[in-house]
């Protein structure tokens, strides 16, 4: 993406420098274009860096002492079913998301596998060696390593996707982006009891992706020609909808000020008012998603 539009961008500004008899008009045109292009760009950038990784979801999963379900898992034998392009980049988030839940639980063996489905994805969809087989080589040499891990899986989900990005690729990077996001969505929603209050954090962080969601959104139009991804936005809006009744409000808390720095720092908490109805309506869509998700 960030290519892209550079190459646009200074393609402009030689066609500006050098054609000088283009009218007024064309030239009022193509500033408005760069200026359209620029706030484009800057749109994208935002929504890919603010939606989460799939190891934030699973890391307060893990902290509010729920128990590991292999059930709920997309079987990383399948891996080999899914053929078209599009299918193996959202599947590449889909696993990735699999991958750091399982490895949370000291999984091991688990882990060991959906690395090998991650590693034939990553071939499949022509991922180079520094951004997919050099990463692999590191997960399988730390995979008894926890911390080490998640660190590897949480830098290689971000290499991929600026990759991704960096080479014109950025609806690939945006599938891969919705298969880990609508899977940690859908492992926590299955996890979480609402009755429960251990389960509290699970239910606010679930609630607090009424923003992420709203990028991803956002992120999709982005690509009006991609067929693959146009399909997942209706139920994406209509996920949307059910988010409209979750109500979040910010609580200013503690002000930290480095003097070295010259910065100030102002930390907040989210009071999340989520109903038992409501969650239960999103359970059951980002199911439905899901379903769709990984269908072959």
């Amino acid at each position: 993406m960030k290519t892209n539009y550079l190459f646009s961008i200074i393609m402009l500004f030689l066609l500006l420098g050098c054609n000088t008899k283009n009218t007024q008009q064309n030239s009022d045109n193509d500033t408005l274009n760069l200026i359209k292009d620029t706030v484009h760009t800057n749109r994208v950038k935002k929504i890919f860096y603010n939606v989460p990784s799939p190891i934030e979801m699973s890391t307060v999963i893990q902290r509010s002492g729920a128990v590991f379900r292999n059930d709920i898992l997309c079987p990383y034998k399948n891996v080999e079913k899914y053929t078209s392009l599009s299918k193996q980049a959202i599947m590449l988030g889909v696993y990735g998301a699999n991958l750091s839940y399982v490895r949370l639980f000291e999984q091991i063996q688990l882990a060991i596998n959906y690395l090998s489905s991650i590693k034939k994805l990553c071939d499949a969809i022509d991922i180079p060696q520094e951004q997919g087989s050099l990463a692999i080589q590191r997960m399988e040499k730390n995979i008894e390593n926890k911390d080490s891990l998640l660190q590897i899986i949480s830098e290689t989900y971000a290499a991929t996707d600026s990759y991704l990005k960096d080479n014109g690729r950025g609806n690939t990077a945006t599938l891969v982006i919705l298969g880990g996001w609508i899977e940690s969505l859908f492992i926590a929603t299955q996890i979480a009891d609402y009755n429960n209050p251990s389960n509290k954090e699970i239910i606010d962080r679930i609630g607090e992706q009424k923003f992420s969601l709203n990028n991803m959104i956002e992120l999709i139009k982005a690509y009006p020609d991609d067929k693959e991804l146009q399909l997942y936005l209706p139920s994406l809006l209509d996920l949307k909808k059910l988010y409209e009744e979750v109500n979040i409000e910010y609580i200013k808390g503690e002000v930290k000020t480095d003097a070295n720095k010259k910065l100030t720092t102002i930390y907040s908490v989210a009071k999340v008012e989520i109903k038992k109805e409501t969650f239960e309506k999103i359970k059951t869509l980002a199911k439905q998603i899901r379903t769709n998700i990984i269908k072959y």
